[in-house]
């Protein structure tokens, strides 16, 4: 049986934008994961100043890194929900999201997935 490792197809520095490609990889049928994001309460500094020690990851399989890289460079190029225009919604799992808010608390299932 072939195993295939985890390799990290992104960083960000918030998880907002984390959870939000991997709910966009999700909507493809890409499993994906959200790593570090605890870590960021760790602080350091830098030459350049202060800045957070660890980077919040999205992590795929490689297997599926090819069908993945085209989604992560679209929700890059500013392809991304408009937070702003969302209103409140009623997810498909019943829960009521409040308006600005882009995935489910509660399954994290995206807007998109539900309009």
């Amino acid at each position: 049986m072939e195993r295939s490792k985890l390799i990290v197809l992104a960083t960000f520095n918030n998880p907002h934008d984390a959870h939000l490609l991997k709910a966009r990889l999700e909507d493809h049928g890409i499993k994906a994961i959200v790593g570090n994001e605890n870590s960021t309460a760790i602080m350091g500094a830098t030459i350049a100043g202060p800045s957070s020690a660890f980077w919040i990851e999205v992590l795929i399989l490689e297997s599926d890194a090819q069908a993945a890289l085209p989604i992560k460079d679209a929700y890059n190029s500013g392809t991304k929900e408009t937070f702003e225009e969302i209103g409140e919604w009623v997810c498909d799992c019943g829960e009521t999201v409040d308006a600005g808010f882009a995935v489910c608390w509660n399954c994290e299932r995206s807007y998109s997935q539900v309009q």
